[in-house]
């Protein structure tokens, strides 16, 4: 405390992973009229309801709810659920084709009780999460996946008992198809990333690991991540910055952020098939509210 009595102020509260993520708009039919909703920083927002209290006090006395409010009802429930994940987790099933015949399973549901998606849960929160599914667009669902992942790994529970396995699911997928876009399009000369055999381990509470080559007749790379990953890291929009794979992200404020990267160097000579080896190095990240940037590495192949 100070000599005049003014409390000193405390460190600056760590950045979370909603915090770099970008907003994002939904546009829905309310009524007669065109409404917007808003994801800003983990909450959704609207902004054509001011007072949703006694909008929320008239539905309660038996007033039609607006389809604002129906949406925010139903991304509360699923961020609270979190049972949508089994059909989330695999974006391959998040097709065009999958949504359309989602719909198609939803009005079977309704009109015949026929339960033929999430069977893991009961008709009635199926219905709801096959609604969220079918009426958000993908990068809500992102979101939301985000936000039952942080409270599966900081312990607040899902509803859904099956979430824990999911995360850890849709880490390995996300890993996966993240090792690819940071090497794929960069280094090329050293041929399809997606070919190089990928072993993901994805631990409750160990730190991050990596070993192997992506050069060579034995290529092969082992990748250890905590299960945080996926809202941590992928979901901050970190998964890889500037052209360097991201195992882990020690967000603070301003500039003083640590990103654990992947690192590949060719051993001198760097010629044949010597190997690419991994090695994972601290840099310093910031976010200009826009992207990440490292600070101190080259974004550029090995030599």
């Amino acid at each position: 405390m100070s000599g005049g009595g003014i409390p000193e102020p405390g460190p600056a509260p760590a950045l979370t992973w909603s915090a770099t993520a970008p907003p994002l708009h939904l546009e829905v039919a309310c009524g007669p009229d065109r409404h917007r909703l808003e994801w800003r920083q983990g909450q959704v927002l609207l902004a054509d309801h001011p007072d949703l209290a006694a909008e929320r006090a008239l539905v309660a006395l038996g007033g039609p709810q607006p389809a604002c409010l129906a949406r925010l009802q139903l991304w509360q429930e699923a961020v609270a659920d979190g049972g949508f994940l089994a059909e989330w987790v695999e974006e391959a099933h998040l097709s065009a084709a999958r949504l359309s015949w989602l719909g198609m399973a939803l009005e079977r549901l309704r009109l015949e009780g026929f339960h033929e998606f999430l069977r893991h849960l009961p008709p009635a929160r199926a219905e709801r999460m096959g609604q969220f599914l079918h009426r958000f667009p993908r990068p809500w669902l992102d979101r939301a996946a985000c936000a039952v992942s942080a409270a599966v790994v900081e312990g607040d529970g899902v509803r859904c008992g099956l979430a824990p396995e999911l995360v850890t699911q849709a880490v390995a997928h996300r890993l996966r198809r993240s090792f690819v876009d940071s090497i794929g399009g960069r280094l090329t000369a050293w041929g399809a990333a997606a070919l190089v055999p990928l072993a993901i381990t994805v631990s409750p509470d160990g730190g991050p690991a990596v070993a192997g080559s992506v050069t060579g007749p034995g290529r092969s790379v082992t990748i250890t991540v905590g299960r945080g990953w996926l809202h941590q890291v992928w979901g901050a929009g970190a998964a890889v910055i500037d052209g360097h794979l991201v195992l882990a992200l020690d967000p603070a404020p301003e500039a003083g952020s640590q990103a654990t990267v992947v690192v590949w160097h060719r051993p001198e000579p760097a010629t044949g098939d010597r190997p690419a080896l991994a090695s994972i190095e601290i840099a310093a990240a910031s976010h200009d509210g826009r992207r990440w940037r490292l600070d101190g590495l080259d974004p550029g192949p090995p030599r």
